[in-house]
């Protein structure tokens, strides 16, 4: 029997670039989504900021989940610095949106964000699944 060489699936700035795109996109989605339910209810104004959390929070449990998934070895680090870069990106897009006013909650959405995402990516981080013989 021969073994098989593990093929090296991609570099970090690949993952990197893989990671920041899902995590944009399920960012997107879920605000939509809040959105829409939002919409829906007769004071749509009324919980944005609950549903701005929700959204977030949501997309930090699946993103950091997948980016472990993505990129098995160092998978909470790297996850960390994928979370650090989307908060820098919403950032500088509310700046450039409220015209350099930046609200409190905004940061605790960013911070809260960052720690889901983190501590997602440190619970769906691979396993080895093989034992080593003596």
């Amino acid at each position: 029997m021969h073994k098989r060489k593990r093929v090296n699936s991609g570099g970090v700035a690949e993952s990197f670039a893989i990671c920041l795109g899902i995590s944009t996109l399920l960012i997107i989605l879920f605000s939509v989504i809040s959105a829409v339910i939002a919409y829906m209810l007769d004071d749509p104004t009324r919980l944005i900021g609950l549903f701005s959390l929700a959204s977030m929070l949501l997309a930090g449990i699946i993103g950091g989940i997948c980016c472990a998934r993505i990129r098995g070895d160092g998978g909470v680090r790297f996850a960390a610095l994928v979370a650090l870069a989307i908060v820098l990106l919403m950032l500088l897009i509310n700046v450039i949106l409220s015209e350099g006013r930046v609200s409190g909650a905004a940061f605790m959405n960013y911070g809260c964000y960052m720690g889901i995402y983190s501590l997602s990516a440190f619970l769906g981080k691979k396993t080895d699944k093989h034992r080593k013989h003596k």
